[in-house]
């Protein structure tokens, strides 16, 4: 009896030990793809795993209002599977406020991961708007769900 008792228990602690472990990421105790760190004109983002710089794809169409009005615009483009997101800073120099500038990009006011910005549509990608850093950012992206992935707060 004592056997079959030992066996169960083995069992229960391998099954634990397994469920344990499957609860990590493996890839990341092993060393595999981990999120980044970017830096754009002074503002941080985040670069979730799986994520490839795409230097052919900058979303700019979006902040071509701006450019037009003289600003200088700093941006990098992401990209993962059919996903893209771009990742612009954009100096005013036009004598416009930052909030002057958020105002004519348009949106909801609304909160991701504690920044408060304006979200807008603009055909299939959505576009957040935000101040930091003396700066304005805006976070383009394919899909609306992975901007908060990128933001740091």
């Amino acid at each position: 009896m004592n056997k079959k008792i030992l066996a169960i228990l083995a069992l229960l602690i391998v099954a634990t030990s397994i469920t344990a472990v499957s609860a990590f990421d493996l890839g990341d105790l092993f060393g595999g793809a981990k999120n980044e760190t970017v830096k754009i004109d002074g503002v941080d983002f985040n670069i979730p795993a799986g994520f490839k710089e795409d230097t052919s794809n900058t979303l700019d169409k979006v902040l071509e209002p701006l450019k037009k009005e003289g600003a200088q615009i700093s941006s990098k483009a992401y990209t993962k599977d059919n996903d893209a997101v771009a990742l612009s800073v954009v100096n005013v120099t036009n004598g416009l406020t930052n909030n002057q500038a958020l105002k004519l990009m348009g949106g909801n006011k609304t909160t991701i991961n504690n920044v408060n910005g304006y979200l807008s549509k603009d055909g299939d990608v959505s576009l957040f708007n935000f101040e930091k850093n003396n700066h304005v950012v805006v976070i383009s992206s394919t899909d609306e769900k992975l901007i908060g992935d990128f933001l740091i707060a």
